[in-house]
């Protein structure tokens, strides 16, 4: 049962995926029809991410590009489904980023709310698990999402630069369980 889950999982982010722009959210082209239906067939929510206007304009001056990995799209954020117990103070998901500046790729995914210790951990490269961001405060459009320094220090490795500064706001969180 657990891997039909896994697959019906892989299968639907697949589908679901594509490009994310960059663009600050006032120049951002709408996105298509939402696909909540979709969500409840398989996950226990969803959480919506929309990057920062100021972040996304950063990356764009970079030449780093965002786009889903094995997550949706809910309107102009990107959309992880949440599997597990949120119950227990965690919200596990499934899905991610890559981000890519000509060849260079890194994949932040499976990423954990950690309500206790306020941060969320994610999968550096599918590999080890990394605090990458802490948890700010609520907004209208979710609470803040802030790099970690051991985030930062692996986005400015990764891409050789040093624009990514610990605190720096990436976007806004905002789980809706179902």
């Amino acid at each position: 049962m657990r891997n039909r889950m896994i697959t019906a999982g892989l299968a639907l982010g697949m589908a679901l995926a594509g490009g994310v722009s960059t663009a600050p959210a006032a120049t951002a082209a709408p996105a298509s029809a939402t696909h909540s239906s979709a969500w409840g067939n398989f996950f226990k929510g969803r959480t919506d991410l929309t990057l920062d206007p100021a972040a996304a304009a950063a990356l764009t001056s970079l030449g780093v590009k965002v786009k889903p990995f094995l997550a949706g799209r809910t309107g102009s954020a990107i959309s992880f489904g949440i599997v597990g117990n949120p119950s227990d103070g965690t919200i596990e998901h499934v899905g991610g980023l890559v981000l890519q500046a000509g060849h260079t790729r890194l994949y932040l995914t499976n990423y954990t709310i950690d309500l206790n210790r306020g941060v969320v951990s994610g999968l550096v490269g599918f590999r080890q698990r990394a605090d990458l961001f802490t948890i700010g405060a609520a907004t209208p459009q979710g609470v803040t999402l802030a790099l970690t320094p051991g985030a930062a220090s692996v986005l400015n490795g990764t891409f050789g630069v040093t624009a990514f500064t610990p605190g720096l706001v990436i976007g806004y969180g905002n789980p809706v369980l179902r």
